[in-house]
């Protein structure tokens, strides 16, 4: 769907699974991944890196999961914890 038809409803509960629930997990169970050494993997994609055409609502999804989930890396990395990402291919 071209960026200018884009329905912001269906793009808020892309970015509710996207963004908001990875969030959310990380907010309630942070204490317990800290604890046991835990990892996160966020699944990204090269969408949210590289835009391509009629992709702008999932582009924006994913890159606001990869931004997030690098400042997450960052802020935790002195309490010793490394989150990670991966990145899936093909699936454009």
């Amino acid at each position: 769907m071209p960026a200018a038809d884009t329905d912001v409803r269906q793009v808020e509960k892309m970015f509710a699974v996207n963004v908001f629930g990875p969030m959310r997990m990380v907010h309630f169970f942070h204490p317990f991944l800290i604890q046991s050494q835990g990892k996160i993997v966020n699944i990204g994609s090269v969408g949210g890196i590289v835009p391509y055409v009629y992709g702008s609502s999932y582009n924006a999804s994913k890159a606001a999961l990869q931004h997030w989930g690098n400042t997450l890396r960052v802020e935790m990395k002195p309490l010793g914890y490394v989150r990670k990402v991966v990145y899936s291919v093909n699936t454009l």
